[in-house]
């Protein structure tokens, strides 16, 4: 239904700027009766205009219907597009010309100049403005596309806050740091203690707050000191974690709250079966105008029967996220790492903050 109104929303406009050549047209027609020249006909001029300008309200929801359904991504997809507009194109040149034909011989039975003449007249000028139109068309679809990306990401970006709120608030994790607190608390430990509760204050800040959908990585990792920070605290000497950032990929815009599912995925699958350790390292790195960023763990890895899926939701949310951002100027792949763990990756094009 939104699309049958789109189309008739787009038809009604071409009817009204066909509406401004053809009333230019009659009016042109009528000045040179008034200036001494015999005047054409009011009804020929009329019906000779609306063969011109309005047979074009037909094709126009022809041509947006093509433009919407336009998705190439590479040349032949392009070459293909490409095909069907030369297509329509000609079958509109031969309607457009046989209607004007029809008017015009309709109107002045003594016109002699012949269709075929009449319709390689048409092809210039059709092409012309059969591109105009349709460049028009690719820009308001280019747009409107940009602005359902744009309201889906939004939507993304809030489930991506919900879901990392949902993990760190979870009674589990919440019972853990606060029980560490109280724990150090009764032991006089009140220097740590305090420290505790002021990550666990700015890491639950750090989830609330509105994001915009690019943040600085240097953003991020302050929320990963933290979350890592209680982390510790919580598993002591089981969790090895080793996050380190070149100094230049700090300063490069990633999505928000991108490193969360990494790490959450690195924490649950990550535990080695030897001694129920997690090993797991995070690095970041610039390599010209590209940025890199891999989260390494010493789990089990991939099971080979499920070597093709992500290991849990997050990662899917992920690069369904990476994909909707970046299209294909980016790559992630999950890759499992002889004698054990699995090495997560992204490739992302390097824009500075």
């Amino acid at each position: 239904m939104n699309r049958v109104n789109a189309r008739l929303r787009y038809a009604a406009i071409a009817f009204l700027i066909a509406s401004v050549p053809f009333t230019l047209m009659v009016i042109a027609f009528r000045s040179e009766g008034e200036r001494g020249q015999p005047p054409e006909p009011l009804a020929r001029v009329v019906a000779l205009g609306a063969a011109e300008w309005y047979t074009w309200v037909l094709v126009t929801p022809f041509i947006d219907a093509r433009v919407r359904r336009a998705r190439p991504t590479n040349t032949a997809g392009r070459v293909r597009v490409l095909g069907g507009h030369v297509v329509l194109w000609m079958g509109f040149v031969l309607v457009h010309g046989t209607v004007v034909s029809v008017a015009a011989a309709a109107m002045n039975p003594a016109e002699s100049r012949r269709f075929s003449d009449r319709l390689v007249g048409r092809l210039l000028p059709d092409a012309i403005l059969y591109a105009a139109i349709t460049a028009a068309f690719t820009v308001a679809e280019q747009r409107r596309r940009q602005t359902e990306v744009a309201e889906r990401l939004r939507a993304e970006v809030a489930e991506a806050r919900l879901d990392a709120l949902r993990q760190q608030l979870n009674p589990h994790f919440l019972f853990n740091t606060l029980n560490h607190i109280v724990v150090q608390l009764r032991s006089g430990e009140s220097g740590p203690a305090q420290q505790m509760l002021l990550s666990l204050s700015d890491l639950l800040r750090d989830v609330l707050r509105e994001r915009a959908q690019l943040i600085p990585l240097r953003d991020e990792v302050r929320m990963v000191e933290r979350y890592l920070e209680i982390e510790r605290a919580r598993f002591g000497d089981r969790l090895q974690a080793e996050v380190t950032f070149e100094p230049r990929a700090l300063d490069a815009l990633v999505p928000s709250l991108i490193l969360q599912p990494l790490l959450e995925n690195a924490m649950r699958h990550g535990v080695s079966a030897a001694d129920g350790h997690c090993r797991l390292s995070l690095v970041a790195r610039t390599n010209g105008e590209r940025l890199a960023i891999t989260v390494r763990d010493a789990g089990p890895g991939l099971d080979p029967a499920r070597a093709g899926d992500a290991p849990g939701i997050g990662l899917r949310n992920t690069g369904e996220r990476l994909r909707y951002l970046y299209g294909a100027d980016h790559s992630f792949d999950l890759r499992p790492l002889d004698g054990g763990g699995l090495l997560v990756s992204l490739d992302l094009p390097f824009r500075r903050a």
